[in-house]
């Protein structure tokens, strides 16, 4: 792949990224000095539920999208599985979102209920539109839509804390309008027509056999890789080791916009170049790799030089996080490790070869299970750090096992029977 089109694309992905990364940033910053710390802590709860709940139509409908796009070449087929596909995504968002409404009932907080599941399901239905483009490799055309949501949703958080009126259910509404208005914009742009064929249960029939189940158990495996060790931590060390850990993994995330950003391009990067075989489609996962490369390792180099000073800039001279430079260091290492991995896992979807990448996932969820016994009720914190380096460090040996086997064997090219059925009117 020419490396003008890595760098075209790779930067508009990061840029893409930079602005959903921002605007979620900002309207967290707001909520957390606007709201009180209950309130606050609820919006916590929910937006991580939702987040949760994002997977299974990121995993069964959304991937396979992406992938299986790479092997149409007709306009038409594209876009009836595009519209199919979102169809599906909104019926998938609502069965979810009303999981959310009996849970704030019993919770108390009935009057939240309507304004949650707007704001889950229209965020859903803009994923959609967004990961469409991103599908096709629009990732600076989705730029105006993402920025409509997640920098207008900020605007209206600013707006109503401006004027005293800043409550949950108003930034829930303003987050559902936000998306709605970006979700129209990038119909638009993906020029879909609405009016076509809507062959529903046979393309979530073949987005399943396609592998989304492999899928959605690696992002599973992945999400829990991280939450096994915030409960370790805490049950041994109490809520004030698990949020000294947070608060040093906030500095760590600070890159996250990178490796997010890969996650949206290298999949489909490596779908359409493996028409050439597996080496071609790894030449090209690896060129959009190496683009990210000297930003995350520069990033890291900074924080493992001088994380004292980052710590400080984060959360003040006297502030008790302002000590965590050693457990910030080995974070940032094992973040690096883990770079490499996701890498591997990232490219072996887009050549689907899910259940090599469910397996690395595997073995780190059981590696930091089995680590964070040993180490982390005798070291405390520092030895749930360790925990999290072992744990990459052992996705990354399985990654290299993993990649032998997938460039040993050229495998058939992705557009086999399955990718490239062409749906029927």
């Amino acid at each position: 792949m020419r490396g003008s089109i890595v760098l075209h694309r790779g930067s508009w992905t990061v840029a893409d990224q930079l602005v959903v990364s921002g605007g979620t940033f900002v309207v967290n910053l707001l909520l957390a000095r606007q709201l009180p710390a209950v309130e606050y802590g609820l919006f916590a709860v929910l937006f991580g539920a939702m987040l949760t709940m994002q997977l299974p139509s990121g995993s069964l409908l959304l991937y396979p999208l992406s992938i299986r796009l790479q092997a149409m070449e007709r306009w038409k087929d594209r876009a009836v599985l595009m519209r199919s596909t979102l169809l599906l995504n909104l019926i998938l968002a609502v069965v979810l979102g009303l999981a959310l409404v009996p849970a704030l009932v019993v919770f108390g907080r009935a009057e939240l209920a309507l304004p949650a599941l707007l704001c889950f399901v229209l965020w859903q239905v803009q994923e959609g539109t967004r990961r469409c483009l991103f599908a096709t490799f629009r990732h600076k055309s989705a730029i105006l839509g993402d920025s409509v949501s997640y920098i207008g949703q900020a605007v209206i958080v600013a707006t109503l804390a401006a004027n005293g009126a800043l409550t949950l259910s108003g930034a829930f509404l303003g987050m559902a309008v936000t998306s709605l208005a970006a979700s129209v914009v990038q119909w638009a742009q993906l020029r879909i027509p609405l009016r076509g064929s809507l062959p529903l249960r046979q393309v979530a029939a073949e987005s399943w056999a396609f592998g989304g189940g492999w899928s959605l158990g690696n992002g599973i495996l992945s999400q829990l890789r991280g939450q096994v060790l915030a409960w370790a931590v805490a049950i041994h060390g109490g809520m004030a080791a698990a949020a000294s850990l947070q608060a040093a993994l906030n500095v760590v995330n600070m890159a996250n916009p990178l490796l997010i950003s890969l996650g949206n391009i290298i999949p489909q990067a490596a779908a359409h170049a493996r028409r050439e075989g597996n080496s071609e489609a790894w030449r090209a996962a690896r060129a959009y790799a190496y683009l990210a490369l000297p930003l995350f390792t520069g990033y890291a180099a900074l924080v493992l030089a001088v994380p004292e000073l980052i710590l400080q800039l984060f959360y003040g001279s006297r502030s008790e996080y302002a000590g965590l430079a050693t457990v910030l260091r080995l974070l940032v290492a094992g973040a690096l490790i883990g770079y490499m991995a996701d890498i591997v896992v990232s490219f072996l979807h887009g050549v689907v070869a899910l259940r090599l990448a469910t397996l690395i996932n595997a073995v780190g969820l059981c590696a930091t299970l089995l680590l964070s016994w040993m180490l982390v009720g005798k070291y405390g914190l520092i030895g749930g750090c360790i925990a999290s380096l072992g744990a990459n460090l052992a996705r990354l040996a399985v990654s290299r096992g993993a990649m032998t086997k997938v460039l040993g064997d050229s495998g058939p090219p992705v557009a086999s029977a399955l990718a490239t059925a062409r749906l029927r009117e």
